[in-house]
């Protein structure tokens, strides 16, 4: 009795077509993240009026913000070029809720967290209260993405 090949060929074909069309696990792209990277401040204003305090010569000129994480709802950060009476610079770990970017570590006393924070492409929008025995601000940040 002969033995047609068709029937193995056509076996090995249908394994073949079933092992290439499954799709392999964990090939999902990585999030759009929209806080990490550089920003710096373009314009810094008092109760979100008057003068801008992020232009040439003023004491926000330099203040920017790195953030860094592997999500948008937490990582670490850096920021620097604060003026006194706190530390230029200052480090350490944040969270997102919202609309509330806080501090969870590293921040000096008197500024705990960035409320009503909104991103919309590469500017970022947000509110920063700096309490201190010296100062005590309400202060409107825009900042744009480097």
């Amino acid at each position: 009795m002969k033995t047609t090949p068709f029937f193995p060929l056509f076996a090995l074909f249908v394994l073949f077509i079933g092992f290439t069309a499954c799709k392999k696990g964990g090939n999902n792209p990585p999030p759009v993240l929209l806080l990490k990277g550089t920003w710096k401040a373009s314009t810094v204003q008092i109760n979100g009026t008057g003068q801008n305090l992020a232009s040439a010569g003023q004491p926000y000129a330099n203040f920017q913000l790195v953030i860094d994480g592997s999500t948008d709802d937490n990582g670490a950060y850096t920021v620097s070029g604060m003026p006194l009476p706190f530390p230029a610079t200052f480090a350490g770990n944040w969270a997102k809720a919202g609309n509330v970017f806080t501090f969870s570590s590293g921040a000096p006393n008197g500024i705990t967290a960035l409320t009503n924070f909104s991103v919309s492409g590469t500017t970022a929008n947000f509110i920063m209260v700096q309490t201190h025995p010296k100062v005590n601000l309400t202060l409107h940040f825009t900042m744009n993405k480097q």
